[in-house]
């Protein structure tokens, strides 16, 4: 069967089992499940955790948020300390923006055991100046800076922005979320492409609306609704698919290798994107290494498994998951979910800005299955 059979049927298996009002999913007490193990008194939208259980996040400076620190570690008591320290952790308007935090979009931490820390810029409403976009990786035992990627105008053009990322190999892929497209970045040759820009298939199509807790469409006062390009991203455990959304879905995919063919044209290479499955409004996803997706559903205040064959289920569903946002699987199997009530915020709240702290990042153990779907030893990809 052909990998675009294989979608279809995967994509079928949604429409199936309840696409418009989304499957039935078996519940689960997640006050026996759910543990509190960060309080920040900042939105904290990511979140990352090293082979030592240390844990770290991304803390972005939003609209009154801007005293947080941007960055930081997770001390014993489950409180936000900077990270690494001094100046990175301390930029202030008019300060110098190519070497400190400015907008941390999106931390992760991949199999080398150092972290990695996406950096729009600039806040919500500004331009980021040369070099404040960039992507930072860091020790996270001394924080000592490894390096700082940061790209030229072919790659970024005005209007770019950085959103997510995920390596594989020597291969470093990141979202465009401002105009939509995907950057590939080669750590071994520093050669780096940009693939897909501003082709509709990477944009909100106008049909799929960003929502929220019960199906309110986010908006403004002035009910302008966000418009976010590429945002979540996943590259399977082999290395064969690129897997993208938008917030509000559909979730979609191309081969690697398709990415990777410089004789195809953005044009060509958006023909060759497959839809897979339809999905409710997120915040972000993770993906093991069985190929499942946990989708951060933010319409529904739960986690819920999609597995490769098109099952779905709840893995967990609690008041406490606001905008659940950019998920981790720690090498203990370990769920790590940020809680950053984004859909809160006055730019998607009608004007109103109902966020409050503390800002809590929940953690749960993964079961070996789930309604029939093997979970069991399946560490992020």
């Amino acid at each position: 069967m052909s990998s675009r059979s294989i979608t279809r049927r995967l994509f079928l298996s949604s429409v199936a089992t309840g696409m418009v009002g989304y499957p039935s999913f078996k519940q689960v007490k997640a006050t026996e499940l759910l543990s509190v193990v960060a309080r920040s008194p900042f939105i904290a939208s990511g979140v990352a955790v090293s082979h030592e259980s240390e844990i770290f996040l991304g803390l972005p400076r939003f609209p009154g948020m801007e005293k947080t620190f941007s960055l930081a570690r997770v001390n014993s008591r489950g409180e936000p300390i900077p990270f690494p320290g001094g100046s990175w952790n301390t930029w202030q308007k008019g300060q110098n923006s190519a070497r400190a935090f400015v907008m941390v979009n999106a931390i992760h931490l991949f199999h080398d055991n150092t972290l990695w820390v996406m950096d729009q810029g600039a806040p919500i409403g500004s331009q980021p100046e040369p070099g404040a976009q960039k992507l930072v990786q860091l020790d996270v035992k001394t924080g000592r800076i490894i390096r700082v990627l940061s790209f030229p105008k072919a790659i970024m053009p005005s209007g770019a922005r950085f959103n997510d990322l995920r390596i594989h190999g020597d291969l470093i892929f990141v979202t465009d979320s401002g105009l939509g497209g995907v950057i590939i970045h080669n750590l071994s040759t520093g050669k780096t492409l940009r693939r897909l820009s501003g082709q509709k298939v990477m944009r909100n199509d106008g049909v799929h609306l960003h929502r929220g807790i019960g199906g309110r469409i986010l908006a403004d006062g002035n009910g302008k609704r966000p418009d976010t390009a590429s945002d979540d991203i996943e590259v399977d455990a082999s290395g064969t698919w690129f897997y993208f959304a938008v917030p509000a879905g559909p979730l979609k995919r191309i081969g690697v290798a398709d990415l990777l063919n410089t004789a195809l044209t953005d044009d060509q290479l958006a023909q060759k994107v497959e839809i897979v499955a339809e999905i409710p409004s997120i915040g972000g996803t993770c993906m093991d290494t069985h190929g499942n997706f946990y989708l951060a559903d933010a319409e529904n205040s739960r986690i819920t498994v999609l597995s490769p064959e098109g099952k779905r289920a709840t893995l967990v569903q609690d008041n406490r998951l606001i905008s659940p946002d950019a998920l981790f699987i720690d090498r203990n199997r370990k769920l790590y979910i940020p809680c950053p009530q984004l859909q809160k915020l006055a730019f998607l709240n009608s004007g109103r800005n109902e966020a409050h702290a503390p800002f809590l990042v929940l953690s749960m153990p993964l079961p070996e299955s789930l309604n029939g779907i093997p979970l069991g030893k399946g560490v992020e990809g």
